[in-house]
């Protein structure tokens, strides 16, 4: 159980860059920037997603 913890742990930081650059393109889909935001959220959307793949799928 200690593993898990210390992996969710590890998992905070790509979560919270992961928020900051949701937040920049929010800020870029105001600005009426549709397609950069898109790439920008995608950017984020991988940044959350990828650590978390390694961290309980393949870190294992």
């Amino acid at each position: 159980m200690g593993g898990f913890l210390y992996d969710l742990f590890l998992w905070t930081v790509p979560l919270l860059i992961s928020f900051y650059t949701l937040t920049y393109a929010w800020w870029l889909w105001q600005q009426k920037k549709k397609r950069g935001a898109l790439g920008v959220a995608a950017l984020a959307l991988f940044t959350a997603l990828y650590p978390g793949f390694v961290l309980f799928f393949i870190h294992k």
